[in-house]
């Protein structure tokens, strides 16, 4: 190969990596979420029930959202135990990589002792200092962490970590009546009210924002003083999607059917890469341009679809 045909080759390869930078291409933006909820001890049939019913409304809108329960983990009656949640959470730490995202939603009753947060689940409880270990182990790097418990306002120092949005039903360990937060909570996340800007995906910021008005104003309705004041924390929760609504699984649909398409240009990229040695350069060259092309194309497309700058 003569030196202006090399010459030439190399200025295609600078034009279609300056080509590539402009258009942003990412060569993996498949990050997946995964959701963890747990429900802990009601001890009264009363609460027993409602935390049963508020665990499996938020499964439902978890799997709904990511159209399937293959990344949603519910653990529920006697199966949310200290054991099965450190085992999960361990599970978690181990398959969840860092472009992943973490959701957790703890319902139940939570105590303090003055010192000490602990959540009420069946056999022993479950501290705050090894939740917070566990959390931290889960290489995600976006989490969202709700604490339904009553006394959950204990963690907000505890749990804080970059990268992570907490957000608790009380303000301090010492709002300690059982709450009303996972509730409001449960209907937010399948509620086109919830949804302020009307897109189809309700947002931390937007749960927490319907929620904490709703626990508001059930207490003025009864004229009783409120017991509880929820909190959150993060500097994601107004970009953090924790749900999607039934309008938005149409869009959901189509980024898969361009992940597929992505899929497919990135084999055929390394198909022409294998036959390389094959080809003329400058077939080479037009091929590998026209393929980068469609890749950075596509991407662009999956960019906007996920609201990403």
């Amino acid at each position: 190969m003569g030196f202006a045909t090399l010459l030439g080759a190399a200025m295609r390869l600078f034009s279609i990596c300056l080509l590539l930078g402009g258009m942003g291409l990412v060569t993996d933006v498949r990050a997946d979420m995964y959701y963890l909820i747990v429900e802990g001890l009601g001890g009264e049939p009363r609460y027993a029930e409602r935390f049963a019913a508020q665990a499996e409304s938020l499964a439902h809108a978890a799997q709904r959202s990511l159209r399937g329960g293959s990344r949603v983990s519910l653990l529920n009656g006697d199966a949310a135990s200290r054991e099965s949640i450190v085992s999960e959470l361990q599970r978690l730490a181990e398959v969840v990589a860092p472009d992943d995202s973490l959701v957790v939603f703890l319902i139940g009753h939570g105590t303090h002792d003055g010192n000490q947060y602990k959540f009420n689940l069946p056999g022993p409880d479950i501290d705050g200092e090894t939740l917070a270990e566990l959390l931290d182990g889960v290489p995600a790097g976006q989490q969202v962490v709700v604490n339904a418990t009553s006394a959950s306002g204990a963690i907000l120092e505890l749990w804080l970590s970059e990268g992570r949005t907490l957000i608790t039903a009380t303000k301090t360990g010492g709002e300690r009546n059982a709450t009303r937060f996972g509730q409001y909570w449960a209907e937010a996340l399948s509620s086109d009210e919830a949804d302020a800007n009307k897109n189809g995906a309700i947002t931390a910021q937007e749960a927490f924002n319907f929620t904490a008005r709703k626990v508001a104003d059930s207490y003025e309705r009864e004229g009783t003083l409120a017991t509880e004041h929820p909190q959150l924390i993060g500097e994601t929760a107004g970009t953090f999607n924790v749900a999607f609504l039934e309008n938005r699984i149409a869009t959901t649909r189509e980024l898969e059917r361009l992940f597929t398409e992505l899929d497919t240009l990135e084999s055929g990229v390394e198909s022409l890469r294998q036959r390389r040695e094959e080809m003329e350069s400058d077939v080479y060259l037009d091929e590998l341009q026209e393929l980068l092309l469609a890749l950075a194309l596509v991407q662009r497309e999956i960019d906007e679809a996920r609201g990403v700058e």
